[in-house]
């Protein structure tokens, strides 16, 4: 196994990897949402045999399933403390408060 500089082994770089690119997926989702609204569709992806296109609702939830993976995955490797993860989750919210406009 090959040793890089940053002391990352070849499956911990390929599970960062595959977070970064989960983690670009859900961006240019959300982008297609603020662009064209949730229950816009691609319009290129409409075929006389798709009759149901995915929503841009349904690309978002499938993107972040696929990141919520990549997430458990480093978990279950030990590359990230899930109990960490979950403590930096619960205190967010009293965090953002003073940032939100439109939140209730």
């Amino acid at each position: 196994m090959t040793r890089h500089f940053n002391r990352l082994t070849e499956p911990e770089q390929e599970r960062l990897a595959i977070l970064v690119e989960e983690c670009g997926e859900v961006i240019q989702a959300a982008c297609k949402i603020l662009r064209h609204g949730y229950e816009s569709t691609n319009p290129k992806a409409i075929t006389p045999e798709d009759e149901n296109p995915e929503t841009n609702r349904a690309a978002l939830e499938r993107e972040i399933g696929d990141l919520g993976h990549a997430v458990a995955r480093m978990e279950k490797a030990a590359d990230i403390n899930p109990l960490a993860i979950r403590a930096r989750a619960a205190s967010k919210p009293a965090r953002i408060l003073p940032y939100l406009h439109h939140q209730t």
